[in-house]
Parts: structure tokens; C-alpha cells; sequence
């Protein structure tokens, strides 16, 4: 019993070990750590650029992780997700974001939420990642920008926030936030063509509801004396 307890204790090791992970590992249903080891797995097999072996994750010596706590746990939701398996991908990158890490970690991780919602066509989700990647951007915009050799790259929660908005029938609150997007200097293609079109829609509210009261206005004459 004794060498038991103690080849499980000298077996500890690898990634698990190396980000301190084992305990929020042990604490998991045995469901969610036969998925997690899964598609652990099917990352290094399937990823060629991927630097570690199945040995790694929870066994070998591993000094220096290229992974923090939360980009470790997000890049096997990714695999999950990747696979089709959006329910585990989804509640693992989740996960990610209880870990400590830096909000630009947490920018990346809610875009790939985004595109998992995306996928499973789930709007109330789609919007509630945007926002939330929305809130955080002031923590994560300079490193962005430094990653990106000075210039703000394009955004994709919040192209998808323009489309949300829009689609809910909030025009001018679409329109407002596609000029914030302006100011901050975020790439944006489509910019000119957004704001032609938001326009053109709130110039069409305008004549439907000048119609409407001047439909009223007729209605009150025929109606006098």
C-alpha cells in the first residue's frame, strides 16, 4: 500500500504539475478529466507544432511551460471544439476563465465562445461573449496593439456587436458603437459600407414614422367638422 501511494505521488508531474494544476485536475468529475486527457491527446496528435508528447500532461518533466494556467485549458476546449464537441468546449473554456491570467488571454478566449455560439446559432450567447470581450477591452487594448506592431487589428465580437444590435432593430445604438470603433483606430474594413447602410435605415424610420403621423394628421381633419 505504502509503494502504491508512493509511485502514484512520484508519477505526478508534467504540465499538470508544471502550471499547478493538479488539484482543480483531481477535483473534476472523472467525466470531464477523461475529456480533458481525450482531446489533450488528439492536440498533439493531430497538431505538429504542438510541443509536447501525451507523456507530458500529467507525467515527465516539463521546467518551463509555454502555457499559463487559463491558454493551457483553452487550447484543449479548442481541440474540443475543433471536434465538434461545443458542450465540453464550452463549459472547459469557461474553466479557462476562472484561472488567473492576463485580459488579453481572456480577449482570445472569448472570441473562440463567440465562434462556438456562432456555430450552435445561439444569439443570446453570441451577444453575451461580445459584451463581455466588450467590457475588457480597455485592459487588453495596448498589448493588442504591441502584438499587432502598433496598429489595432480587426476585432471580431465587436463587428459581431454591430450585426446584434442591428439585428435586434437598436440602429442608432449600432451606428454609435460603429463610430466608437472608428475612434479607437480598430481596423474595419467594412466600415464605410456599415455606416451607409445604418444610415439608410434610420433615414427609412424616419419617412415611416413621418408617414404614420401625417396618415393621423388626415385621419383627425376627415374626422372635424
Amino acid at each position: 500500500m505504502i509503494r502504491r501511494v508512493f509511485q502514484i505521488f512520484r508519477e505526478k508531474g508534467g504540465l499538470l504539475k508544471a502550471l499547478d494544476l493538479w488539484d482543480w485536475y483531481e477535483n473534476l468529475e472523472p467525466r470531464y478529466q477523461k475529456a480533458i486527457k481525450k482531446y489533450y491527446s488528439i492536440k498533439v496528435i493531430k497538431n505538429l507544432n504542438f510541443p509536447y508528447k501525451a507523456k507530458h500532461f500529467d507525467s515527465g518533466e516539463v521546467e518551463r511551460p509555454l502555457y499559463t494556467k487559463r491558454t493551457f485549458l483553452a487550447t484543449i476546449a479548442q481541440t474540443a471544439l475543433l471536434e465538434g464537441d461545443y458542450g465540453f468546449a464550452e463549459w472547459l473554456y469557461n474553466e479557462a476563465l476562472k484561472q488567473e491570467g492576463t485580459p488579453y488571454e481572456a480577449h482570445l478566449i472569448y472570441n473562440d465562445l463567440l465562434l462556438l455560439a456562432q456555430k450552435i446559432r445561439d444569439f443570446d450567447k453570441m451577444k453575451r461573449y461580445c459584451e463581455e470581450d466588450i467590457k475588457i477591452y480597455p485592459q487588453y487594448k495596448e498589448e493588442l496593439k504591441n502584438k499587432w506592431g502598433g496598429k489595432l487589428p480587426q476585432i471580431n465580437t465587436f463587428e459581431v456587436y454591430v450585426y446584434l444590435l442591428e439585428r435586434e432593430g437598436k440602429i442608432r445604438e449600432s451606428l454609435e458603437f460603429v463610430e466608437f470603433i472608428k475612434r479607437e483606430g480598430i481596423t474595419y474594413p467594412y466600415y464605410d459600407e456599415v455606416k451607409e447602410r445604418l444610415i439608410g435605415k434610420i433615414g427609412d424610420e424616419g419617412n415611416e414614422q413621418g408617414g404614420q403621423e401625417g396618415h393621423k394628421a388626415t385621419e383627425g381633419g376627415e374626422d372635424n367638422p
